[in-house]
């Protein structure tokens, strides 16, 4: 009967060993997935932080001049 609890109380001790690493092995994995995506969400605020300040530093006096370069009709002699 000593034999058989002792069987048994090893194999769960092994059992529980196995679902422990499992769980480590999971944490690490999310771990690294977090960490992954906050570096992927800063470098997109640093992309995003210099597109704003190009467009803040940009006064409307040089938006009225690149529109008005880019769509008014610059000849009209050709008709």
């Amino acid at each position: 009967m000593i034999r058989i609890y002792f069987i048994v109380g090893v194999s769960a001790m092994i059992f529980g060993a196995y679902f422990y690493g499992v769980n480590i092995t999971n944490a690490k994995c999310d771990k690294k997935y977090l960490q992954n995506n906050l570096q992927n969400i800063e470098q997109m605020q640093q992309k995003q932080r210099v597109i704003h300040d190009k467009v803040y530093k940009t006064g409307v006096g040089d938006i009225r001049r690149i529109l008005r370069d880019k769509y008014t009709i610059a000849d009209q002699g050709d008709l």
